[in-house]
């Protein structure tokens, strides 16, 4: 490419009837003014040039790494919303699990209540059966001891030997009656032993029904 300097120093050969030099040297003079303008603009749009291309690879390679940090962003925004999401599922169901478990436990609870209280009852009613069986034959004995008592016209000897008897009879009919009325105060005692059980094994179901009523 010519420079302003090759213009001012380009010289040319004389002939005759030539240019005039004083015409050709101002010509020059004036095309290396103006090409030495422009040649200087050029060097300098080549140098802004040159800075653009610089700072615009220098814009990409920014934009390339924030597009890559972007995306690993994304990524790691994914992995952190999948994680909590199978963390959160795993504590629901374990907490479903742990409530059936202790769901089931404590209906096996009452079942089990429920059943001892059903022995206790028919234990109970078993108790009071053989009880009033024992006691009726008792009564059945000192009815029978009555009835058997000798006549009036026995001799006064016999009299007094019937006399013991009788004293032994009235004394095994004051047993007999005291023994019926400890094992009524017995079966009492474990009919509400009985009801106090009952009453325990209804008072969680009350409880229970009463904190789902409020949930």
């Amino acid at each position: 490419m010519i420079t302003p300097m090759d213009i001012h120093n380009k010289t040319f050969s004389k002939k005759l009837r030539g240019y005039a030099d004083d015409e050709v040297n101002s010509f020059l003079e004036e095309v290396a003014s103006d090409y030495e303008r422009i040649y200087r603009e050029h060097r300098e749009m080549e140098e802004q040039m040159d800075s653009l291309k610089s700072r615009l690879a220098h814009y990409e390679k920014m934009e390339a790494t924030m597009s890559s940090t972007l995306v690993m962003a994304q990524e790691t925004a994914e992995n952190v919303k999948t994680t909590a999401k199978k963390e959160a599922d795993v504590i629901v169901r374990e907490a479903q699990n742990k409530a059936a478990q202790i769901v089931a436990g404590a209906e096996a609870a009452r079942r089990k209540m429920n059943a001892d209280v059903v022995k206790i009852e028919g234990d109970l009613n078993l108790y009071i059966e053989k009880l009033l069986a024992n006691f009726t034959s008792a009564l059945n004995i000192v009815k029978a001891a009555k009835a058997a008592r000798a006549p009036q016209t026995i001799h006064d000897a016999a009299e007094a030997s019937v006399a013991p008897t009788e004293a032994a009879v009235e004394a095994q009919e004051d047993t007999i009656a005291e023994e019926p009325a400890a094992e009524a105060t017995e079966a009492e005692e474990t009919a509400q032993a009985a009801e106090g059980a009952e009453a325990a094994q209804d008072e969680p179901e009350e409880k229970e029904a009463e904190e789902e009523k409020n949930d």
